[in-house]
């Protein structure tokens, strides 16, 4: 029988944890387990079950959870370290990736394996229709074109994704850019100065009759319950011993349903007092410059990376990262008190290249994607009591049901966009958008932890509002409007090809508040407008003697005359009086197929046209 590395390497930790650890940790018992990591530029991983020990050294006491439970892991084939989770995958900017993911799951379970947060072609996301059967095998491949940041990739299997993550399908990826000076200036030895936090709520399924009770397996399914117990990498009463120098945290709150509002603080608890957590980079990758937080609100599916002075603290000193009060709208079962995790201080421990100090300025020509906005999208997050889905609450985005043969909106490829998402509910909402990173412009409403009304408008936004994101948290009632580029990986107008924008509430995403869409180029996008309403068919004439367009158009009106190459890509844009007065010179545009539009107060007209 294959031995257990995972569970051996917890026993040796808290064999040593026991002989060092300062006494106010004495109830957090358990240390915290590092998934091992997987390098290179090809990837062959197993998708299975095994059984997993959530609390290894008996943190519980209402409960028993040191008992070996059924779960679902990720693990390099031939390996078997991970019971729980998967190992952290280090992908490298510029690298051409190529993965083998073997379904080895319980027999007649299917899955996926989503790219969390990474912008990458619409057949390697992993999204619902990239179905891994029961014993079959995915092989995607990639070239990453992502700047340094943390994701993560996890299960989105269509209305199997809350159930499948709950029982352990979920990662940590970095991604590395070895040009970037930033690397080697923040710390970056992984499981010394640099620590991957998964953040996760959890409920079991108790034998009653054993005092106390006795877990039996992981509470999963459709809608799997509040959770009580939190774990952090996979267990329960989790410790790290942190070297007294800088340390990085990369915080993701995976958890199903759960927002945390953590803190780190020297109180176990009712904290007043905090430490400051140097916040240096959102799910898109750094932000503009370090920005000092005491507590932060954690949304579902987000990542958010710290810096931490342990060095201002005494040998054996504990801090905890503290368990905080969430609003009303944002409260899916959390319950405030306990700490979630400890670390300890040991003077003993320190890294081969300790950072002393951080950079003042991260990203110094941080600024809006650049671009005009090529169109304008308004969603409205919709559904609450009195709509069922027959799982539970209906949730839904403007009022439509997921539908995975519908496409909910056409994209030109390599085009900016402006997006306004509406909460119509009384629930706060984590929006998820696949394949980009937006940047917030506008949000109107209560935001992160506040009770009050507010409005902020970029470049003047909150630390909860700044950098590049793909998840953000929009509480009850308010507006959010981002802008985005949908850069790079047209697909045909098919909605086998989509991309998921959706809550990440995952019972929500499973009971239909998600939707798709499709990133074409312009021969597709065009071709599809021509069916909505106020648009119409473009006549052209070209006169190559006179190397010249002019318009069959008795439209007078003045508008905006637009040429795009077949990737998307504007090629020239001008403002025209009136077309059927119109002549244009061809001197500036490229031999080949172009799309001709023009736009006029709310009506189009579209053309496609061959130079050669």
């Amino acid at each position: 029988m294959k031995k257990n590395f995972y569970l051996m390497h917890l026993l040796c930790l808290a064999v040593l944890f026991s002989m060092t650890s300062g006494s106010n940790a004495q109830n957090f018992r358990n240390p915290i387990p590092t998934p091992y990591l997987m390098t290179g530029n090809s990837f062959a991983i197993d998708i299975g079950s095994a059984t997993h020990n959530f609390d290894p050294n008996g943190f519980q006491t209402d409960i028993n959870l040191n008992v070996s439970l059924p779960a679902y892991c990720y693990n390099q084939s031939g390996k078997n370290g991970m019971t729980y989770l998967g190992p952290t995958l280090i992908f490298n900017k510029g690298a051409e990736l190529d993965f083998n993911f073997k379904n080895n799951l319980p027999s007649g379970i299917n899955t996926t394996v989503h790219w969390h947060g990474l912008n990458i072609p619409a057949m390697m996301d992993g999204g619902p229709h990239e179905i891994i059967l029961n014993g079959g095998n995915w092989t995607p491949d990639f070239t990453l074109i992502d700047n340094a940041q943390t994701v993560w990739y996890h299960t989105h299997l269509m209305d199997q994704t809350t159930d499948q993550v709950v029982r352990g399908l979920a990662g940590l990826i970095i991604v590395q850019d070895t040009t970037d000076p930033l690397e080697k200036l923040l710390p970056h030895s992984y499981g010394v100065n640099d620590f991957p936090i998964v953040i996760q709520d959890k409920g079991f399924v108790l034998d009653t009759t054993t005092k106390p009770p006795t877990a039996i397996a992981i509470q999963a399914g459709g809608k799997p319950g509040n959770g009580p117990y939190t774990l952090i990498n996979g267990v329960v009463g989790g410790v790290l011993r942190v070297a007294p120098e800088m340390i990085r945290l990369r915080i993701l709150n995976g958890s199903a349903r759960k927002m945390f509002n953590i803190g780190l603080s020297t109180q176990f608890k009712n904290p007043t007092t905090f430490a400051d957590m140097n916040m240096i980079a959102t799910g898109g990758g750094y932000i503009d410059k370090p920005r000092q937080v005491k507590t932060t609100l954690m949304s579902t599916g987000d990542r958010r990376e710290f810096v931490i002075d342990f060095s201002v603290y005494a040998n054996g000193d504990t801090v905890y990262m503290s368990n905080l009060p969430v609003p009303a709208d944002a409260n899916y079962g959390t319950t405030p008190g306990n700490a979630l995790m400890a670390f300890v201080v040991d003077h003993s421990l320190s890294s081969a290249d300790p950072v002393t100090s951080i950079p003042a300025t991260l990203l110094p020509s941080y600024s809006l994607a650049p671009g005009p906005v090529f169109k304008e999208r308004t969603k409205r997050l919709m559904g609450g009591s009195g709509q069922s889905s027959g799982h539970g609450t209906m949730w839904t985005i403007d009022s439509i049901p997921m539908d995975m043969m519908m496409i909910n909106d056409t994209v030109l490829v390599n085009t900016k966009e402006r997006w306004t998402i509406i909460n119509e509910t009384g629930n706060a909402h984590p929006f998820h958008i696949h394949k980009v990173q937006f940047q917030i412009v506008e949000y109107k409403g209560m935001m992160g932890t506040d009770t009050t009304v507010k409005t902020y408008t970029y470049p003047n936004l909150p630390d909860e509002l700044i950098g590049y994101k793909d998840v953000q948290l929009i509480r009850a009632n308010a507006t959010m409007v981002f802008e985005a580029r949908f850069d790079f990986f047209p697909s045909p107008l098919m909605a086998e090809e989509s991309y998921m924008y959706h809550c990440h509430i995952l019972p929500h995403e499973d009971t239909s508040m998600m939707h798709q869409f499709v990133v074409v180029d312009s021969v597709d996008f065009f071709t599809g407008i021509l069916s909505e309403p106020d648009t119409e068919q473009l006549t052209v004439f070209l006169n190559q003697a006179k190397d010249q367009l002019t318009f069959n158009s008795e439209f007078t009106k003045p508008g905006q005359l637009s040429f795009y190459d077949l990737n998307g890509r504007l090629l020239q844009q001008l403002d025209i009086t009136s077309l059927g007065n119109s002549a244009i010179p061809l001197q500036h545009l490229p031999k080949g197929v172009v799309i001709v539009v023009f736009t006029s107060e709310k009506h189009r007209y579209v053309q496609k046209l061959n130079l050669n």
